[in-house]
């Protein structure tokens, strides 16, 4: 009876420790995108921090978070906006005929990203699709808008990063999006205003700039831990 006693304590003795040895583990994980928000800075190394860390481990901006979805509502993403914005360029050739481009017309999707695949490997390439780096995209209708609701925050980043701030004191900030106008493809995209949050339909042949964001995937694995 004795051995069968101590045999037990042993047993729990045993389990205690393997128990408290995997929550430890568990609260050491690196949970940090938990803590991202709008206005920090992703690094060209691929890490996310505030301005003074990326520039204090010796990193360099490369775009800065205006929008994390922590919550799944879209998919598990985040979104961060270029330092830079593009050329002057029309949404189709002007040396074309008008045509539909295969984008999405649906103004609350965010799908910039398999909209700009279509306007690069289309039948017809878009002008403004080839002068944005692979790595970036145009954002849509939808996306344009999550980054003019952070766009001071967004600003004061970019100003420190040493990019181009977006012009939200200029009632002509319009910017082409990637988005083409429902029953009316084959000639008008929307243009978003990140003066007033507006957007409108327009000559898909009139030539404007591009502001280019890119997509982080979040780690589905850390999203069930949070």
């Amino acid at each position: 009876m004795m051995k069968t006693r101590i045999f037990t304590k042993l047993f729990y003795a045993l389990l205690a420790t393997m128990l408290l040895t995997s929550c430890d583990e568990h609260f050491e994980e690196d949970f940090s995108w938990h803590s991202w928000m709008p206005g920090m800075v992703y690094s060209t190394n691929g890490d996310v921090t505030t301005y003074d860390k990326c520039i204090e481990n010796g990193n360099t901006p490369e775009a800065v978070l205006f929008y994390v979805d922590a919550a799944d509502e879209i998919s598990g993403i985040a979104y961060a906006v270029s330092l830079n914005t593009s050329s002057l360029d029309a949404f189709s050739n002007p040396d074309t005929i008008y045509v539909a481009q295969g984008t999405s017309t649906d103004i609350n999707a965010c799908d910039g990203e398999s909209n700009t695949t279509a306007l690069r490997y289309g039948k017809i390439e878009s002008p403004i699709a080839s002068s944005v780096q692979a790595k970036f995209f145009i954002p849509s209708v939808s996306e344009m808008y999550k980054l003019y609701a952070v766009r001071h925050i967004v600003n004061a980043t970019i100003e420190r990063c040493g990019g181009i701030a977006l012009p939200v004191d200029s009632v002509d900030c319009w910017y082409w999006t990637s988005t083409e106008c429902e029953g009316a493809a084959t000639d008008r995209a929307w243009r978003f205003s990140l003066y007033s949050g507006r957007f409108e339909s327009t000559d898909k042949h009139t030539s404007l700039p591009v502001r280019p964001i890119m997509m982080i995937r979040l780690n589905k694995e850390e999203q069930n831990h949070k």
